[in-house]
């Protein structure tokens, strides 16, 4: 065993009664000092530092001081299979639909060796940032997909005991209905796929296209997880139509939606109704602030065909209404989206780095004892993890110690060293090398 004292623990990550405030506790710095006993691999005890003190004869005791200290973060919605493809096919304008086109030419080499030696740098980079568990989305159509699938086969068997890996098969509608359903959900069932998840489309029959694939989803008895409204447009209500599909079809698996961008562009009182239907039908909303940040709201001056104008200044970015959300009881997580592909050419895995940017750019230091939730407790619901993303009895023994000791040295230095413990031990942190990738085959 292995006792770690003095752990000033964001009580948002605590079990009952520790995640309540004291009464001389300071609300911009919601975090308790917690003795932590590690048995295992598991967490056996947490007590309020401010106890006597005690533990089993022959328990190794590391004295924290009181730094600042996270359970193992969660990446809730990431796409390994795309990831560091940026150095031979970048995106270098940024428009959503200009990125995607080229991902989608540069697909053709993504086989089985390609997607396992980029997921698996982007993997270790995880890792060496505390993460504990990571859900991917894997595109998935009559072209590409089975590499993909079979990569993250073995990285998943590979990486059992230290990050938890999900997989969901994410497809364009065209491609489900255009004759790749069949292909898709075998694919899902072969390789013990969470969920699929498709990027639905404004469309008169999106509703049947919904009804079809809960029904498929029912038959091999996965989740979804889909892309919804990733766009400025006030008409697209996909989110809308998925919630509704949920409730007309009584669907029993876990449903998640992920960017929501529109919804914040919408009539507040259409908003708020689309919002209560989300929370009726159990709906986990997942945002991707720094992706969406960096894709929404882009224009350009007027170019003759087949130019670029000159870029303008944003004046809308794509964040959905997380703060409306939380309000209404539904569960939130933030995720990092795409890592240094052609739709954003930076990025690292590290939860930590979105946490920070998440109450930066959505205002969370207004819910600062919720705000760490969107990278450890809400991912862990969204992903059915429940013990994950916590420091409580049961929970795995991982844990994120921060060289500060209060939250807002960590959210004014995001780059603050770290120490992962993992198990009853600390583990080494190290970064993989991008000097790697210069030995990578070409396309």
């Amino acid at each position: 065993m292995h006792l770690f004292r003095r752990a000033r623990i964001p009580i948002a990550c605590l079990p009952s009664p520790l995640d309540r405030p004291g009464s001389g506790d300071s609300p911009i710095e919601p975090w308790r000092e917690c003795d932590v006993l590690v048995d295992g691999s598991l967490i056996a005890q947490v007590r309020d530092s401010a106890e006597p003190a005690g533990a089993p004869a022959g328990t190794r005791v590391t004295d924290l001081g009181g730094l600042l200290v996270f359970p193992g973060v969660l990446e809730v919605h990431t796409h390994l299979d795309k990831c560091h493809t940026w150095d031979r096919a970048p995106g270098i304008h940024g428009d959503f639909w200009e990125s995607n086109a080229v991902l989608r030419a540069d697909s053709v080499h993504w086989d089985e060796e390609d997607v396992y030696r980029r997921a698996d740098f982007g993997l270790r980079s995880a890792w060496a940032h505390g993460t504990c568990a990571l859900r991917t989305h894997l595109d998935t159509n009559l072209r590409t997909g089975a590499g993909a699938h079979a990569a993250l086969s073995r990285l998943r068997r590979e990486w059992a005991g230290r990050i938890h890996i999900q997989t969901v098969s994410l497809f364009a509608f065209a491609d489900f209905f255009g004759g790749g359903a069949d292909h898709i959900l075998n694919l899902t069932a072969e390789h013990g796929a969470t969920a699929i998840g498709g990027f639905p489309q404004p469309n008169p029959d999106l509703p049947r296209q919904l009804d079809s694939i809960m029904a498929a989803a029912k038959e091999i008895g996965v989740g979804l997880d889909l892309h919804v409204d990733e766009s400025g447009l006030a008409e697209a209500e996909c989110l809308r139509a998925t919630a509704e599909a949920v409730l007309r079809n009584e669907f029993p698996y876990p449903v998640a939606c992920g960017h929501n961008c529109s919804l914040s562009v919408q009539p507040p009182e259409r908003a708020r109704e689309t919002i209560a239907l989300v929370k009726e039908a159990g709906i986990g909303i997942i945002s991707l602030p720094l992706a969406n940040i960096h894709l929404q709201g882009r224009t350009r001056a007027p170019a003759p065909p087949g130019t670029f104008g000159t870029p303008r200044t944003p004046q809308w970015r794509g964040l959905t209404l997380i703060h409306e959300f939380i309000d209404a009881g539904v569960t939130v997580a933030c995720g990092g989206d795409n890592v240094r592909d052609a739709f954003i050419g930076w990025g690292d895995f590290d939860p930590i780095e979105v946490y920070v940017e998440s109450v930066r750019l959505a205002h969370l230091d207004s819910r600062l004892a919720f705000s760490p939730s969107v990278v450890t407790t809400g991912p862990a619901a969204i992903m059915g993890l429940p013990v994950h993303g916590r420091v409580a009895p049961g929970s795995p023994a991982d844990m994120i110690v921060f060289s500060v000791r209060r939250l807002y040295s960590l959210l004014a230095r995001p780059s603050t060293p770290r120490r992962l413990i993992h198990g009853e031990e600390f583990r080494e942190a190290k970064l993989p090398d991008f000097d790697e990738q210069a030995g990578w085959p070409g396309p």
